[in-house]
């Protein structure tokens, strides 16, 4: 029974330290308005916490706009104002390790489309890409912003990698906190034009009254069979 103790208490000691010395910074996407200003969010996290105490740089389109220490939860924020519309990249660094993501300024009255990831991007159970999915959400953004929610079992951090990976446009990827999402654009004036996903997320979204698309019967949505389908409609809808 002593040995086992010892032994816990050997493995109790490794682990707090692998704890400690492993660390990463992670960088939260936003979308503002043009020339409001805004705070840009990166956490610190060891292995398994947050971890406070850490300088985090962070930089916009390659240029760098200051440092700011993390707090007790991990959190750094630096305030930044978009002077030109569209989609910002940033980037933060803290130590030997950086995260990158997008800031997405929009101008006052802009029309959003935004897409859940999980409900409707992959095909279930797979992690690969649904089929036609890249090529008509590169078609969408070419007509107007695209802003990625997060509403599913997967965090932020999972998915912006699997986005990069399978070569999604780029855009900003946004956790859904239970639609507050669409509650934030539409207090900041912007419009939730489509609405691309599943079941809760298409739910969340009705008062603001967006035209939706998902793959599966939802009440308030138009059900489509694949992202063909979706394309042709929205280009029946943008004419």
């Amino acid at each position: 029974m002593k040995v086992i103790c010892i032994f816990l208490a050997i493995l109790a000691f490794i682990l707090f330290f692998s704890v400690e010395s492993y660390a990463e910074v992670v960088f939260y996407d936003s979308v503002c308005l043009k020339d409001e200003k805004i705070m840009l969010k990166a956490v610190t996290k060891g292995k398994i916490f947050s971890k406070g105490g850490q300088m985090v740089e962070f930089s916009v389109n390659g240029k760098s706009i200051g440092k700011s220490l993390s707090g007790g939860d991990g959190a750094a924020f630096k305030e930044f104002r978009a002077e030109k519309s569209g989609l910002h990249k940033v980037s933060v660094v803290s130590g030997k390790d950086k995260d990158s993501g997008f800031l997405l300024s929009l101008k006052k009255g802009a029309e959003i489309v935004f897409i859940d990831v999980e409900g409707s991007m992959f095909a279930p159970m797979s992690g690969k890409p649904a089929k036609d999915s890249q090529k008509v959400i590169k078609a969408i953004a070419k007509r107007f912003p695209v802003v990625y929610l997060q509403a599913g079992m997967l965090d932020i951090r999972t998915l912006k990698k699997l986005l990069k990976e399978n070569e999604f446009t780029e855009a900003p990827l946004l956790p859904w906190t239970e639609g507050n999402v669409f509650e934030e654009a539409d207090k900041k004036g912007l419009k939730i034009k489509f609405v691309i996903g599943g079941k809760t997320v298409i739910e969340s979204a009705k008062e603001f009254k967006p035209k939706a698309f998902s793959f599966n019967e939802v009440e308030g949505a138009e059900e489509v069979k694949d992202w063909e389908e979706i394309g042709k409609k929205m280009r029946l809808v943008i004419k």
